[in-house]
């Protein structure tokens, strides 16, 4: 599977990392949203929220993003206008209701803002996405356009998918596998990017430049 002509194949390794293409044309199959979860059962503390912060924002200059998942988050585009008035859908043109409640969304993010807490401190551990730490100079209007990249995938029949690298868990579980070249494009601006763990007490970072498997930050001592 490919993102692109410019990119060597990959291959998805379970159901969460691909969606058919077609549910971005009309919003009907292949993305829609999930059944929200009743409470978050390991939402972390305000001492854990405060660790991230340090290590999301702790790279100097470089500008901080996070993805979220429609799919998965309850009215995030309400959510959005409230808290993070900036973001932008990575799906272009004029999107059905559906499909936009379903869409993933990029915003900037500033240390212990709105926007911040909603993605690591409310959605934490709750699969609603991804956080980028950018080359300094990145702007959210390049950042869109190289993740619109990446979105779509073609399988060795041809078919055309989507690549849901917003969602931790297929995050996770397919950038490891990428050669150099797949990670170079992949990341292309994104210096590095956290993810929540399987375990709820660490967070993981993936890094362009770095080895293969992430980073490991244990947030268990935190309280």
């Amino acid at each position: 599977m490919s993102f692109s002509p410019q990119l060597p194949r990959i291959d998805p390794v379970n159901t969460e990392c691909i969606a058919p293409e077609r549910g971005l044309a009309d919003g009907s199959a292949g993305l829609s949203r999930a059944t929200p979860q009743g409470g978050n059962f390991f939402v972390i503390g305000q001492g854990q929220y405060q660790q991230l912060q340090r290590a999301v924002f702790g790279q100097g200059k470089r500008p901080v993003f996070a993805v979220l998942d429609g799919a998965i988050i309850d009215d995030l585009p309400s959510r959005l206008r409230q808290h993070a008035p900036d973001a932008m859908c990575l799906f272009s043109g004029d999107l059905d209701p559906m499909l936009a409640a379903a869409a993933p969304y990029l915003l900037p993010l500033a240390p212990d803002a709105a926007a911040t807490r909603l993605a690591l401190l409310e959605g934490w551990n709750e699969h609603w996405g991804i956080v980028l730490v950018a080359d300094p100079g990145t702007d959210i209007y390049s950042l869109r356009a190289h993740l619109r990249r990446v979105l779509r995938v073609s399988t060795p029949g041809g078919a055309s998918m989507l690549f849901r690298f917003y969602d931790p868990r297929a995050f996770r579980s397919v950038v490891p596998t990428f050669d150099p070249a797949q990670r170079k494009a992949f990341f292309g601006p994104i210096h590095g990017c956290y993810t929540e763990d399987r375990s709820s007490d660490s967070a993981l970072y993936f890094a362009r430049d770095g080895l293969e498997a992430p980073n490991q930050l244990s947030l268990a001592a935190a309280a």
